[in-house]
C-alpha cells in the first residue's frame, strides 16, 4: 500500500458520515413538515364536521321554535341526544300585520349549539325571525 492510503480512506469514511447526517437531517425536516400539514388537515376536518352537524342541529331547534318550546321572551335550552348543548334566546320584536284588523307577534330567536367541553367546546349561533303561529300577543 502506498503511504497515506489509510488517511485517504479515513477521510472518505468521515465524508460518508457527513453525507449520512445531512441526508438524515433533510429527511427529518421533511417528515416534520408532512406531520404538521397532516395535523392542520385533521383539525380542519374536525371543524368542518362540527359546523356541518352543529348547523343542522341549530336549524332543527330554530324550526322547533313555538312548537317544541314556547315563544316567550327569555332563554330556554337543554342537552341533545348526542350530548351537544343548545340554548335559544328569544326576544319580542314587533307586531306583524297579517291583514285588515289582524296581526301576529314577531320574535327574534337566536339558537346556539355547543359541543361538550371534553370534545372541544366549539359553538355556533344561528339567528332567525319567527312569527307566533298560535297568534298570541
Amino acid at each position: 500500500m502506498p503511504p497515506g492510503a489509510d488517511a485517504g480512506r479515513a477521510a472518505q469514511g468521515g465524508f460518508a458520515l457527513l453525507e449520512f447526517l445531512a441526508a438524515f437531517t433533510i429527511l427529518t425536516l421533511f417528515l416534520a413538515a408532512i406531520l404538521a400539514a397532516l395535523a392542520v388537515a385533521m383539525r380542519g376536518d374536525h371543524q368542518a364536521a362540527f359546523l356541518t352537524l352543529g348547523s343542522a342541529l341549530a336549524k332543527g331547534r330554530l324550526a322547533a321554535a313555538g312548537v317544541d318550546y314556547p315563544l316567550r321572551p327569555g332563554a330556554t335550552g337543554g342537552v341533545l341526544p348526542n350530548g351537544y348543548l343548545w340554548r335559544a334566546d328569544i326576544a319580542r320584536h314587533a307586531l306583524v300585520p297579517l291583514g285588515p284588523g289582524s296581526a301576529a307577534a314577531g320574535y327574534r330567536v337566536a339558537v346556539s349549539v355547543a359541543e361538550p367541553p371534553e370534545r372541544g367546546g366549539r359553538s355556533l349561533t344561528l339567528h332567525s325571525f319567527v312569527l307566533d303561529r298560535a297568534g298570541r300577543r
